[in-house]
């Protein structure tokens, strides 16, 4: 576990994912957001997901520029070679945070992405908690500490969220957790902490933690396992938390730990569902079918007849492309091209 470069790699006890696709402006953003964090110590890595916008030279020369970068090859045995990028000195006088960037060919969708990142984690820098972030947010300096002290206040917890607050303005907040409806398939982000909760630092009565910044442990990862990246992008987090459920382990939400958040920037859905991209709306749909196949089969005709008012929406607002895919992807399934 050696960089000719640079000398072995530091051991990370906690290691930040940032997934990037061709987004490297926001995702130079979030990782100057992470370098401003005082404590704990952490090292980053970001993936790239198969970037076609030059994400990777970009980077780089950014956060050389920053604070004297490096391109030098880290252990890569999970995914090819891993840049170093240096180190970026911590506020306060706190030992500064490693970087790294895992360029990966093609792209593996959001969990296929964070997958990589985590075994490259466990294997090169034996990390044993992972904080696994979008990369349109910029995070509060104390935001990991609060995650980190719920998960070892309760160590049945295993996944945290963060409070997503809205990025132009930060006093509002976008989402506080997930509510998902099986009998639908849908789900939607509460915006309030439930009466009689609001004196609580750590939130459990959720159905999932919203997965733009998410918190999980090693014995997480043991017993339940990586993300399913079948799902490519949308509803990883909640097939993730069911899973957990099933091995004994509550979600949850510190509600200290706080997070600006654009919504939609990665996947090119800003502006709420009438500017939802059509990638957006292919995965939404499949993936809706999908997660009910797998964990409530039985309310599979409930959830495919409830896409016919999907369709309905469509055709009301003149959305012909949409509501075809809608339909296609309702009777053939596993035939429709991605978008």
């Amino acid at each position: 576990m050696t960089d000719a470069s640079n000398g072995p790699l530091r051991p990370a006890e906690i290691l930040a994912v940032v997934v990037n696709w061709n987004g490297w402006q926001d995702t130079l953003e979030c990782i100057r957001s992470l370098c401003a964090m005082t404590e704990p110590r952490l090292a980053v890595l970001v993936c790239d997901n198969g970037s076609s916008d030059g994400s990777i030279e970009h980077l780089v020369q950014a956060l050389r520029a920053d604070g004297g970068a490096v391109d030098a090859a880290a252990p890569g045995d999970v995914q090819g070679q891993v840049m170093r990028l240096g180190r970026c000195a911590q506020k306060g006088g706190g030992a500064p945070q490693d970087l790294y960037l895992m360029p990966i060919p093609s792209n593996l969708g959001y969990a296929g992405a964070l997958n990589k990142g985590i075994e490259w984690g466990r294997q090169q820098l034996h990390a044993r908690g992972f904080w696994l972030l979008n990369n349109d947010v910029k995070v509060e300096p104390d935001a990991l500490a609060h995650l980190v002290a719920a998960t070892q206040r309760y160590p049945d917890m295993g996944l945290c969220g963060s409070v997503l607050l809205e990025w132009e303005e930060p006093l509002r907040v976008q989402a506080i957790a997930g509510v998902f409806r099986k009998y639908l398939a849908v789900g939607w982000h509460t915006k309030a902490v439930p009466a009689g909760a609001q004196a609580q630092s750590v939130l459990f009565d959720i159905d999932y933690p919203v997965g733009a910044s998410l918190y999980v442990t090693e014995e997480y990862l043991q017993r339940v396992g990586p993300m399913d990246d079948g799902y490519f992008l949308y509803y990883e987090e909640l097939d993730w938390c069911e899973r957990g459920r099933a091995q004994g382990f509550r979600p949850a939400v510190a509600l200290q730990s706080r997070v600006r958040h654009k919504e939609g920037a990665s996947t090119g859905s800003t502006g709420g569902v009438r500017r939802k991209s059509m990638l957006s709306e292919y995965y939404g749909v499949l993936n809706r079918l999908r997660y009910t196949r797998k964990f409530s089969p039985h309310l599979l005709p409930v959830v495919w007849l409830s896409l016919l008012l999907l369709v309905a929406d469509r055709v009301i607002h003149g959305e012909w492309a949409r509501a075809g895919l809608v339909m296609k992807l309702m009777l053939h399934p596993r035939s429709v091209a991605r978008p």
